[in-house]
């Protein structure tokens, strides 16, 4: 069938965004130390800043999404997600677009933090899905 559903479970899900954020200290180690040996520290400085960013804006998401559990209707609970949604989208946007404007350098880093951090969320996901138990 091809509309399986995966159960993952909260510990699961919660070991995911941890080992996340380990994976994004460790790129943005790795990060600015190659962009230092090869004299673009600041490229390097930027990618740390898009790893922050990612970082903070799936913590405002998990917040967002934990102060939605007392809503009572899936319905209800669509519009301030999606504003919250959107707000964090405008937020980090406007934030690389005025360091690709005034700090070229450290924008591109930004851009490449923020693509590096979603690879290893994605990754992290697709293993707590993996390990969420076989599809119902």
């Amino acid at each position: 069938m091809l509309r399986e559903i995966v159960d993952v479970d909260a510990a699961n899900l919660g070991r995911a965004l941890r080992r996340t954020r380990i994976v994004a200290i460790v790129l943005g180690v790795v990060a600015l130390a190659v962009a230092s040996l090869v004299g673009h520290a600041v490229v390097g400085v930027g990618v740390v800043l898009g790893l922050v960013l990612g970082a903070l804006n799936t913590r405002w998401a998990d917040a967002s999404v934990a102060r939605l559990k007392d809503t009572v209707g899936a319905k209800a609970a669509r519009r301030p997600l999606a504003m919250r949604t959107l707000g964090r989208l405008a937020f980090s946007t406007a934030a690389v677009l005025a360091l690709l404007v005034f700090a070229t350098p450290i924008g591109f880093g930004a851009l490449g933090g923020l693509v590096l951090y979603q690879v290893a969320f994605l990754a992290s996901m697709l293993r707590a899905v993996m390990a969420g138990g076989a599809p119902r």
